[in-house]
């Protein structure tokens, strides 16, 4: 890396040498990070959601201790489900959280998701950004440490979760079963610190009535925390579906097909754009476009349109309003409702759908939604209702992390409030700090519309931002190490 990508005005001598060392290691680090990436290490929660959580987490997690003992670290696996790195012997500790399991593939990739490229300064894999990066990145925070055989009051931890995108059972069973840090950083979010999540409300919708025989199918499921980028239904033959085949603007696909019994049906296909559940703007909900064509041309009954119609509604609102949880403060902004998955189960149409408020909310939503669930047609499973979590911005981790954020990337950052969960609303004594931050666009071409970020298709990430975050990282813990006493 060049000391140009940093401000050069801004180092310090000893700010120069730690990036003169990770520009020489991120070879290395791109080999250790491709290891882990061709795992596919989409977890598998039991029915008792006690580790651990499938084969494959399984597996990338024993990869990764490798990986540390091959430097000469010392590791440790928790129950297979977490496993640390540690450099030091202090009595109290940091810790530097990410998780290894990834979201489920979803979607057209043009590349291998499991086989990682290094394509114009982008590592494509599926994980590589979302959070396997971090991870690597943690090791080597630690691995400068040792080759500079720095003494430091604490034991620095690299802790490594295997459960993040499905629930958080992994850190739900740590902190059971084992003592947490002093004081942990979680970089699976944005520089310059997260010092604070908003509350989760997620939960399943059934409808009431059964559905009609003319919907005979309906499937959307790229997982709970990912916007669909795709949805399927099939229905019987209608007279109005030769409007939609005909349609040159609509985004649903059409193909004949036959029923068990030989009758005439139709496989609607809905392309969307994936995005983050919690950041439902940068997306197109394949789900929305699904229901909102069945109802336009009328290709269920009445009953099943008004169902769709209802969930069309709620993300069409994207606030939770339809439900009655809109809330909105300052420093988190306003609720974010999205339907993101839909089947029939037993003979009803149900959907799932995650939400975020705010930090400063207080009140019960599971009592509001069930009602106004109800007086819709539907009843209302709550599957996850977890508070919103705060962390005094004006710590002092807080403000060496931002002051050399800042300082290394010429910017003016604060500390903020966001809706994507992370280990650090698990985790006491904790908060999460990068490693996203602003970057120009990827080259013209490299990535299709709705590719190339994290859940996407050809999930990627920069390099150039993991060299930076690594660099500020080592700085970082380098200057908490010294100031601030846990």
């Amino acid at each position: 890396m060049s000391l140009g990508e940093l401000q050069r005005e801004q180092m310090t001598d000893e700010d120069r040498e730690i990036a003169l060392w990770v520009s020489d290691k991120m070879p290395q680090l791109v080999k250790d990070l491709t290891r882990i990436c061709r795992i596919p290490s989409v977890a598998v929660v039991p029915e008792d959601k006690k580790p651990p959580y499938g084969p494959e987490c399984v597996r990338v997690l024993d990869e990764m201790l490798q990986i540390g003992s091959e430097y000469g670290l010392d590791t440790k696996n928790f129950d297979s489900c977490v496993g640390r790195i540690r450099y030091g012997d202090g009595e109290k500790s940091i810790g530097i959280w990410s998780h290894l399991d990834v979201v489920p593939v979803g979607g057209y990739w043009e590349h291998d998701p499991f086989e990682p490229v290094v394509e114009q300064g982008y590592m494509i894999a599926r994980g590589c950004q979302d959070n396997k990066s971090s991870a690597a990145m943690a090791l080597y925070v630690l691995l400068y440490m040792k080759e500079h055989k720095i003494k430091l009051p604490y034991s620095l931890d690299a802790y490594m979760g295997t459960c993040e995108e499905v629930g958080m059972f992994d850190i739900d069973h740590f902190v059971a079963h084992y003592p947490c840090p002093e004081l942990s950083l979680v970089p699976d979010s944005g520089f310059p610190v997260c010092c604070g999540e908003r509350g989760s409300f997620n939960g399943e919708l059934t409808a009431n009535d059964s559905v009609s025989e003319r919907l005979i199918s309906l499937s959307c499921d790229c997982g709970l925390y990912s916007v669909p980028n795709i949805a399927e239904a099939v229905v019987l033959d209608a007279p109005r579906i030769k409007e939609l085949i005909s349609s040159k603007k609509s985004p649903v696909t059409v193909e004949q097909m036959q029923t068990e019994n030989g009758e005439r049906a139709w496989r609607l296909t809905a392309c969307g754009i994936t995005a983050h559940g919690a950041s439902p703007k940068g997306g197109s909900n394949a789900l929305t476009i699904l229901c909102e064509a069945i109802c336009r041309y009328e290709l269920a009954s009445e009953n099943d349109c008004k169902v769709l119609s209802w969930i069309v509604s709620i993300n069409k609102d994207g606030n939770g309003t339809p439900l009655g949880v809109f809330f909105e403060d300052e420093i988190s902004g306003p609720t974010i409702l999205t339907v993101t998955q839909g089947w029939i189960r037993d003979g009803h149409l149900v959907f799932g759908f995650l939400s975020k408020y705010p930090a400063g909310c207080k009140e019960d939503l599971a009592v509001t939604a069930k009602k106004k669930a109800n007086e819709n047609g539907f009843s209302l499973n709550v599957t996850r209702n977890t508070k919103p979590t705060l962390f005094d911005p004006n710590h002092p981790a807080v403000t060496i992390m931002t002051d050399t954020y800042n300082r290394l990337t010429k910017n003016k950052a604060k500390p903020f409030v966001m809706s994507g969960g992370t280990y650090a609303r698990k985790l006491p004594r904790a908060f999460a700090c990068g490693t996203g931050m602003p970057l120009p666009p990827a080259p013209e071409g490299l990535f299709l519309k709705g590719h190339g970020d994290y859940h996407q298709p050809d999930e990627a990430i920069s390099l150039k931002r993991v060299e930076m975050a690594l660099v500020i990282y080592i700085k970082g813990i380098l200057e908490i190490c010294r100031k601030v006493k846990l």
